[in-house]
């Protein structure tokens, strides 16, 4: 493993706890790193109040620290054979958010990959809560329970509807697509209000005229009349065995996070709201 890191290579960060769903994000994110030779930082988050450790004495705590920062700085070594790529290992103690942002800093990441929910400390920290820690960092996330169908990327499904906000997708849609020469599929609602289609209809216009400018390949597909939005999309996913599912926090938060959870073989990208695209202009 390196001991420095090169101030223009990009890394993509995995929350980290020693579990399986560790091992599943392991997997995503080495497919995305190869394709665009990517690092990958392994961040363990310890909070420092009381923490995993709490009601031990000062010394257990760092004795115990030292021996995960040993443990995962073995497993990144092994990564980085195993794979042929630079993998680095972060163990902090401290505030989850103050964490996390400092090493999207550190190791210049663009994007991050995780299980559904990593134990880092007495609480399991939720993409909502990720959400929360990385708000203005503009960092997406693909959100994975299982490890990937595909040895590539193929087929992207986008919902997109008459929300203006939805464009801040268009960097990331454009991203995958030119790295990974994906298929993108947009799904959009049955509407019958006529000044939603119209906010609808500029959408689809301004994403085709986007696309079309990049040579990427896409589709239209509108959900039917008496179909839930989200069933059409996961549906439709399931049946073009699409590899990802991409979409804005708004329909993350309003979906998946905080309500019974529903498990989901297709990985989900969350897009950050109010995201920088002009961060991401290097990019297309």
């Amino acid at each position: 493993m390196p001991n420095s890191m090169s101030p223009k290579k990009k890394y993509i960060v995995i929350p980290w706890d020693f579990s399986e769903g560790s091992e599943i994000a392991l997997k995503h994110a080495v497919q995305l790193a190869k394709v665009v030779n990517n690092g990958i930082a392994l961040l363990y988050i310890n909070n420092i109040k009381g923490g995993i450790f709490g009601g031990f004495s000062k010394k257990h705590k760092e004795d115990e620290l030292k021996k995960i920062e040993s443990e995962l700085t073995a497993r990144a070594e092994e990564i980085s054979k195993e794979f042929d790529l630079e993998c680095r290992a972060f163990v902090r103690q401290g505030k989850a958010k103050q964490i996390a942002q400092e090493i999207i800093h550190t190791v210049n990441a663009n994007l991050m990959v995780m299980f559904r929910a990593v134990q880092g400390n007495k609480n399991t920290l939720s993409v909502r809560d990720f959400l929360r820690i990385l708000k203005g960092a503009f960092i997406p996330f693909i959100i994975v329970e299982t490890p990937p169908s595909h040895d590539y990327y193929k087929e992207i499904v986008v919902p997109i509807d008459d929300d203006r906000r939805y464009r801040e997708s268009l960097a990331w849609i454009i991203y995958m697509s030119n790295y990974y020469q994906c298929n993108i599929n947009l799904m959009k609602p049955y509407l019958t209000d006529e000044f939603r289609k119209k906010d609808l209809a500029n959408n689809v216009y301004f994403t085709k005229k986007m696309l079309d400018k990049q040579n990427i390949i896409y589709g239209v597909k509108t959900a039917k009349k008496k179909e839930a939005f989200k069933t059409a999309i996961f549906n439709f996913a399931g049946i073009i065995e699409a590899d990802m599912v991409m979409m804005t926090a708004k329909y993350y938060l309003k979906w998946i996070s905080g309500k019974s959870h529903e498990s989901f073989d297709i990985p989900v990208m969350c897009i950050p709201p109010r995201a920088d695209l002009s961060k991401y202009s290097s990019f297309i």
